[in-house]
């Protein structure tokens, strides 16, 4: 349901969080490495990410991406699909009709109205740091 570059994305700041912990900043080589990404895809990915705010980066020996504590704590999987572009999910058309509202419904609107009801609070309440808390994330390799 995510598109490529929103998955990437998840998965970099899962690496990024991982070389937190080790105390390192994390590279755009070992980034696209972890995620499977090409480095040209993966870069203009980070990019979106600093520009949103949700990392920074810094060029020169030792120079890498990181995340703070508290971006870590308080960005929610919402912000970092908006930064990625992709989160007309939460708020489009299921069909992608642009007329398609409670008073104007399109064939499975009110089926799916639900649905994006829960997953919108799901986007808003899921933060980044509850992903790297779970433990079944480090039971993963990244790029499955």
């Amino acid at each position: 349901m995510l598109s490529k570059a929103a998955q990437y994305a998840i998965k970099a700041l899962i690496h990024i969080s991982a070389n937190r912990e080790e105390g390192s900043r994390a590279t755009l080589t070992s980034v696209a490495k972890a995620i499977g990404s090409p480095p040209a895809f993966t870069s203009k990915i980070l990019q979106q990410l600093v520009a949103a705010d949700i990392i920074s980066s810094s060029k020169g020996g030792g120079g890498g991406y990181e995340i703070s504590e508290v971006k870590l704590k308080s960005t929610q999987l919402i912000t970092i699909l908006k930064a990625v572009d992709c989160a007309e999910i939460s708020v489009n058309c299921f069909l992608g009709l642009p007329l398609c509202s409670d008073l104007n419904p399109c064939p499975v609107h009110h089926l799916y109205s639900p649905i994006r009801s829960q997953m919108n609070t799901t986007l808003f309440d899921l933060t980044l740091d509850k992903i790297v808390q779970n433990p079944n994330y480090k039971l993963y390799n990244l790029r499955e």
